[in-house]
């Protein structure tokens, strides 16, 4: 009984914590991710009080949750507007980040490290998506245009997209012990980003028609998120991506004004509505609380590897924010505010995708000659997920506070082109 009071006490100090470090954002520019993090790591590795195996199911089940929740959330603040003047940058800037990503992780892991080709392109692979479980959340408390908002959030969900299916294409390709993975990829890939699309516009309308019949009962406001639960678990029973599906889910219907008639009578819908501003709030809140839970649960997760790891994995973090940083100027609209360029430099952490896919080959029946490189392999990973979570917040505050202001616009004006 003391041990349940005790949790429960816990809990409701958390949240309380959360919203204190909500409120601490807005005076120091730290983001509140971060003192949350930290606590997952005090729990977790730091002093064993709990780790992610107590949790059982409970943990992935909340990680999926949660970015099902937060890329829902970021899509309802997406405006078809704002998508049609940004979609072209941040497609190119995804793809770019994501391939630059993979070729310096997968060099360095290859020449530094000693890895086989394929394990080294797995690491990179794994490296090249950005969280939108962490990213979202961020951008939501930044004061950000909404073209480099939408920016941010479509292109963590396209590069974790683009990072679980070529991860998983490589690592089944290294273990059944075939060289080429590119008819895997190409071929599941536009399936998936397809189908994605296809799954969130049409749950999106199904919704909308049979939302106003639902509201007539009483006790159903939770009802709308049941079905973006539904919506995620089915796109991904399917095989299709859920966390695609969803922000598509929320963009259509933040938007349900502006779709053409037409296309919503193919789906045989006569118009689509809109959340009611009660629903929104309720949103807001139980999104709140699931990602407060979730970033713990991240830091819990978080594994220290030796020093060779640690060195290696900080130097990782550097390579992909130092890439990154090129690719910004060559890509951004030069009207892009060198404020907000600077941003999109270095709002590229690591997260949920990379953590899942770090530990996959662990549940994979590894034989017992590559259970050793694996572990090593997974240490690296958690590594930059932390430093990059870290390096993120770090610049975020910096920048926010007007410490690296004037060397970004010095460093943006010296590539402009």
């Amino acid at each position: 009984m003391e041990t349940t009071s005790t949790f429960v006490f816990s809990v409701g100090l958390i949240i309380f914590a959360a919203h204190f470090f909500t409120a601490l954002f807005e005076r120091t520019r730290i983001p509140d991710v971060l003192p949350l993090i930290f606590i997952g790591i005090l729990i977790g590795p730091l002093f064993n009080i709990l780790s992610p195996d107590d949790f059982g199911y409970v943990g992935p089940l909340l990680s999926a949750i949660a970015l099902a929740l937060m890329l829902f959330e970021g899509g309802s603040h997406l405006t078809l507007e704002t998508l049609k003047t940004s979609l072209k940058d941040c497609v190119v800037l995804a793809l770019m980040t994501f391939i630059l990503t993979v070729l310096i992780s997968t060099g360095a892991t290859y020449y530094l490290m000693g890895k086989d080709l394929m394990p080294a392109l797995f690491i990179g692979a794994v490296l090249g998506s950005i969280s939108p479980a962490v990213v979202v959340p961020i951008v939501r408390m930044l004061n950000l245009s909404e073209n480099t908002k939408s920016t941010l959030v479509v292109e963590s969900a396209i590069t974790d997209v683009l990072s679980i299916i070529i991860a998983l294409g490589i690592l089944k390709t290294f273990l059944s012990g075939h060289k080429t993975i590119m008819e895997f990829i190409g071929t599941n890939l536009i399936a998936t980003m397809a189908m994605s699309l296809v799954v969130g516009f049409g749950g999106a309308v199904i919704w909308s028609t049979i939302l106003e019949k639902i509201r007539k009962f009483p006790n159903t406001i939770f009802t709308s998120l049941a079905f973006i639960f539904l919506l995620y678990g089915l796109s991904e029973n399917l095989g299709y991506s859920g966390p695609i599906s969803v922000l598509i889910f929320g963009i259509i219907l933040a938007n349900s004004k502006k779709i053409p008639l037409n296309i919503v009578q193919k789906f045989g819908a006569d118009h689509l509505i809109e959340f009611t501003s009660i629903e929104k709030t309720l949103f807001s809140e139980v999104i709140f609380l699931v990602k407060t839970f979730f970033f713990i649960f991240l830091g819990m997760s978080i594994q220290f590897g030796k020093g060779k790891i640690l060195f290696f994995g900080i130097l990782l973090t550097f390579l992909i924010y130092g890439s990154r940083l090129i690719l910004t100027k060559l890509i951004i609209s030069k009207n892009t505010p060198d404020n907000e360029a600077a941003m999109i430099s270095f709002i590229i952490p690591k997260g949920l995708a990379a953590a899942v896919l770090a530990e996959v080959p662990m549940h994979m029946g590894l034989p017992e000659e590559l259970v050793p490189m694996f572990t090593e392999i997974r240490a690296v990973i958690y590594m930059v997920i932390l430093f990059s979570i870290l390096l993120t917040a770090f610049l975020i505050y910096s920048q926010e506070t007007g410490l690296t202001k004037s060397h970004y616009e010095r460093i943006f004006s010296k590539f402009k082109i």
